[in-house]
């Protein structure tokens, strides 16, 4: 039997930690950090699948990811490390986060005062963007990185197998 490991990250901010796309990435995990929160259930999610891993702590606030971010990057910066981008990404998808504006708000801020060359990068799955709160966020975010495996119905239902409805050609049509 093959048994794989399951990666929860630290709530709300994890790292800095080295990627090979972003840099040097400091991840702000706006789930909790004992589960999985996501619209879909990834047969190849590194944090596992949605029924083995359901969180019983409470989404991070706005204040308590606000506070703990303030407090990383104040001594990145006292210290004199790099930093090239902030990562929302995590235990599920960021842009569930019923805060989701507000925090990126937040994130934006103060970022402008502690490291205002790093981008703002979001990883999501998509499945949110029909909300008109979150794609007006999206927009505002340097690196919107929105998933979209493929194009077939058939391998969404098989590998992504979304929590819900999900309508494959109204994501493109947004995306």
């Amino acid at each position: 039997i093959k048994t794989y490991m399951t990666l929860m990250h630290r709530s709300p901010i994890f790292g800095p930690v080295k990627s090979r796309r972003l840099g040097i990435s400091l991840g702000i995990n706006v789930m909790p950090d004992d589960g999985k929160w996501c619209s879909f259930d990834c047969v190849y999610c590194e944090c596992g699948l949605n029924k083995d891993h359901r969180p019983s702590k409470p989404l991070p606030t706005v204040g308590e990811i606000e506070y703990k971010l303030r407090e990383r990057l104040k001594a990145m910066k006292e210290s004199g490390e790099d930093l090239n981008t902030l990562t929302f990404s995590g235990n599920g998808e960021p842009t569930m986060h019923p805060n989701f504006p507000e925090i990126v708000d937040k994130v934006l801020h103060l970022r402008d005062e502690y490291f205002p060359k790093a981008k703002v990068t979001v990883l999501s799955n998509s499945t949110q963007i029909h909300r008109k709160e979150v794609f007006s966020t999206l927009m505002r975010v340097d690196n919107a990185l929105m998933k979209l495996d493929t194009v077939s119905p058939e391998y969404i239902e098989l590998v992504d197998q979304p929590a819900g409805k999900y309508d494959v050609e109204s994501i493109i049509e947004r995306l």
